[in-house]
């Protein structure tokens, strides 16, 4: 599967699990809590792929640069907010959900992203 689809698959994934949670009131415990943290890194890394290839004709991400961003991330929305805003909880269970949607876009093959 190539990066490319992964992307998409994601941002598909993604917006049909907004709608049925909030378009349509369907809310399915363990989608709502790691579905959307493990998608992101999918789709973050997709848009962040395309920019360089396609914009600065840079390479595609290397696995150290996927790995700081998931870093990034988890500190961000882990840590960050959290101690910015009360009512953002961490969910120490979201980091592996990270990890994994990284892994999943890391392990995908490189198409560039061109459109």
């Amino acid at each position: 599967m190539s990066r490319r689809q992964v992307f998409g698959g994601s941002l598909l994934l993604f917006v049909l699990h907004q709608l049925l949670q909030k378009g349509l009131g369907i809310h399915l415990p363990f989608f709502h809590a790691y579905l959307d943290p493990f998608l992101s890194m999918p789709i973050v890394l997709g848009l962040l792929d395309w920019e360089r290839t396609r914009r600065y004709g840079w390479r595609p991400l290397q696995p150290w640069e996927i790995a700081v961003t998931t870093l990034l991330f988890v500190l961000l929305f882990e840590c960050g907010f959290p101690l910015w805003n009360p009512a953002f909880i961490a969910d120490w269970w979201d980091v592996p959900a990270y990890g994994a949607g990284a892994l999943l876009y890391r392990h995908s093959k490189s198409s560039n992203l061109k459109a």
